[in-house]
C-alpha cells in the first residue's frame, strides 16, 4: 500500500510539474486557451494549498504573502487598466509553485530536475538532427503537430508539448518553448540547483545533469543564457573554491575546452557565436546596441526608465494595455512588470522573495547567484513571472519552514 501511495504521489507531482513547465511558454496553455489555463492553474493550486494538510508555519506566512499581493493588485485594478486576468495570472504562478512543492516536499526538486533533464535530452537529439539535416527534414510531421499562429496566419512553430520546431529560430534549440530565452531560464535554474544544492542528488546523477544542462544551454544560442552560464560558474567557483570535488572540476574543464574548440574550429560553432552575440550588437562591423534583440532590450530598458522620469505617476501601476498604447517595448520584463502592477504590489512580490533569499541561503555567493539570475532574466526577457525563478528564490524558505511537518532533516543555512 505504501508503494502504491508513493507511486500515486509521484504521478500527481510530475503532472503538476509539467503544468508548471507549460506556464513558462510551452504549447499547452495556447492549446486549451490561456484564460482556461490560468483558471486550471488557480484551481489546482488552491486544491493543494487549502484542502490538503497544512505545512504549519509555512502555510500561514505564504497565505499572508499571496493575500497581501493579490489585494494590492486589486487596488491598482480599480484605478488603472490593469486587468483582473493579470492579477490572477501572477497569483496562479505563486500558488502552483507552492502547491507542487507541497505534494511531496522531499522529492520536489529531484523530480523537477529529472523532468527538465529528459526534456533536455530530447531537445539535444532533435536539435542536432535539425542542424545536420535541415529544418525541412521534419516538415512531413509538421501537419500532425500543434501549430502556433504568429500574425496574418503565419505559422510560428509546430509542436511544443515536448519539443517545438520554431520557424523563426530554426537554428537554435528552443526545447518545448516558443523562444530560446524562455528555455535558458529553465536550464539556468536547473543548473543552479545541480551546482548549489548538491545534497539533493547522488554524484552520478549530478554529473549527468551538469553535462546535459550545459550542452543544452549552449545550443539555445541565448545571450541571456550565456550570461547565466558565466554568473553560475563564477559564483559556484567562488562559493566552492575550497571544497569543490574533482568530478565537477573535470566537467568544467571539459565544457570550457569543448566550447572553445567548438566555437573556434567548426563552421557551426562560428555560426552559433555570430547568432548569439555578434549579430545582436554589431552592424556593418560597428558596435551597435540598437541592432536586433540587443536593441529591443536596450529600447525596453531606456523606454521604461524614461517613462518613469517623465511620468512618475506610472509607478503606481497603469496595466499592460496602457503600456502597449504608450508603445513601450516589453523585453525588460522586470521593469515592465513594475509599471504594469505598480510599485506597491511589485515591492511585496520581490521584497518577500528577496528577503527569503537573504534569510535562507548557503552563503554570500548563493545569495548573489540567485539575485543575478533573476536580474539577468528580468532585463533580458519579457516573461519575468517564470515559475523556475520563484522556485529558485523560495525553495530554501519552503523546505526550512516545513521541516516539522515533513520530518526532513534540518540543514543549517539550507
Amino acid at each position: 500500500m505504501n508503494c502504491i501511495y508513493k507511486n500515486k504521489t509521484a504521478i500527481i507531482q510530475y503532472s503538476y510539474i509539467y503544468l508548471m513547465l507549460s506556464s513558462a511558454g510551452m504549447a499547452f496553455p495556447a492549446y486549451i486557451g490561456n484564460d482556461l489555463f490560468i483558471i486550471l492553474l488557480l484551481l489546482m493550486g488552491i486544491y493543494y494549498f487549502f484542502f490538503k494538510n497544512s505545512l504549519y508555519n509555512l502555510q500561514k506566512q505564504y497565505t499572508f504573502f499571496i493575500g497581501s499581493l493579490f489585494f494590492s493588485m486589486v487596488l491598482i485594478i480599480i484605478g488603472s487598466t490593469l486587468s483582473l486576468g493579470t492579477a490572477l495570472s501572477i497569483t496562479s504562478i505563486l500558488l502552483i509553485v507552492y502547491a507542487t512543492y507541497k505534494i511531496d516536499p522531499l522529492h520536489y526538486i529531484q523530480r523537477l530536475i529529472k523532468l527538465i533533464y529528459y526534456i533536455s535530452i530530447i531537445s539535444i537529439i532533435l536539435f542536432s538532427a535539425t542542424s545536420l539535416f535541415g529544418f525541412d527534414f521534419f516538415s512531413p510531421i509538421f501537419p500532425h503537430l500543434y501549430p502556433s499562429i504568429y500574425r496574418e496566419n503565419e505559422i510560428y512553430s509546430y509542436g511544443g508539448f515536448i519539443y517545438r520546431f520554431v520557424t523563426l529560430h530554426s537554428g537554435r534549440n528552443c526545447g518545448p518553448f516558443s523562444e530560446p530565452g524562455q528555455y535558458q531560464c529553465i536550464l539556468s535554474v536547473a543548473l543552479y540547483f545541480t551546482l548549489f544544492r548538491t545534497y539533493l542528488f547522488n554524484p552520478k546523477d549530478r554529473i549527468r545533469y551538469l553535462v546535459v544542462f550545459f550542452i543544452t544551454l549552449i545550443t539555445t544560442l541565448s545571450t541571456s543564457g550565456y550570461i547565466g552560464i558565466i554568473i553560475l560558474i563564477i559564483c559556484f567557483l567562488l562559493h566552492s573554491s575550497k571544497v569543490i570535488d574533482k568530478q565537477v572540476k573535470y566537467v568544467f574543464i571539459i565544457v570550457i575546452i569543448g566550447v572553445i574548440f567548438f566555437i573556434s574550429m567548426t563552421k557551426l560553432g562560428n555560426d552559433f557565436i555570430n547568432t548569439a552575440v555578434f549579430d545582436k550588437i554589431y552592424e556593418n562591423g560597428q558596435l551597435d546596441l540598437s541592432n536586433k534583440s540587443g536593441g529591443a532590450r536596450t529600447a525596453s530598458i531606456v523606454g521604461v526608465l524614461s517613462t518613469i522620469y517623465h511620468h512618475p505617476i506610472t509607478l503606481f501601476g497603469i496595466g499592460y494595455d496602457e503600456l502597449n498604447n504608450m508603445g513601450l517595448e516589453g523585453c525588460a520584463g522586470f521593469l515592465y512588470l513594475l509599471l504594469a502592477i505598480g510599485i506597491m504590489p511589485f515591492s511585496i512580490l520581490f521584497g518577500f522573495c528577496f528577503y527569503q533569499i537573504f534569510k535562507y541561503n548557503k552563503g554570500i555567493w548563493d545569495i548573489i547567484v540567485r539575485i543575478l539570475l533573476v536580474i539577468n532574466m528580468g532585463l533580458g526577457q519579457p516573461h519575468i513571472m517564470n515559475f523556475a525563478l520563484f522556485t529558485m528564490m523560495l525553495y530554501p524558505y519552503f523546505i526550512t519552514n516545513s521541516l516539522k511537518k515533513t520530518g526532513i532533516p534540518y540543514v543549517r543555512n539550507c
